[in-house]
């Protein structure tokens, strides 16, 4: 019995570093202030280990797409560029899996 116990934390541990605990994440954030309320929500698929490690994940990329058009993000790096990414976006939702937005006339 110690054997079977053995061999099935083995092979548990073994997925768990083959997938290295990352899910698939979308994470929606809207712009926060005023300034550029006007830019589009912006929708950010993400690998992370947790749905709080998603979101900082999304904010860093979400600042570095947005580098050029944002004066508060130019010169910004690291944790720096996480703390106003954060005050420049809101964050509305987080899912777990890969999903996209529709854009149809139809709706």
């Amino acid at each position: 019995m110690r054997t079977l116990i053995e061999a099935i934390r083995t092979v548990r541990a073994r997925r768990r570093a083959a997938s290295g605990g990352m899910r698939s994440y979308t994470v929606v954030l809207d712009w926060a202030t005023e300034q550029y309320s006007h830019y589009a929500s912006e929708i950010v698929q993400v690998r992370a280990a947790s749905p709080l490690q998603a979101e900082i994940a999304a904010l860093l990329e979400a600042a570095e797409s947005n580098r050029h058009h944002v004066e508060e993000f130019e010169g910004v790096e690291g944790r720096d560029l996480i703390i106003v990414a954060g005050q420049l976006f809101k964050h509305i939702a987080t899912f777990p899996g890969t999903h996209y937005a529709v854009q149809s006339d139809r709706f």
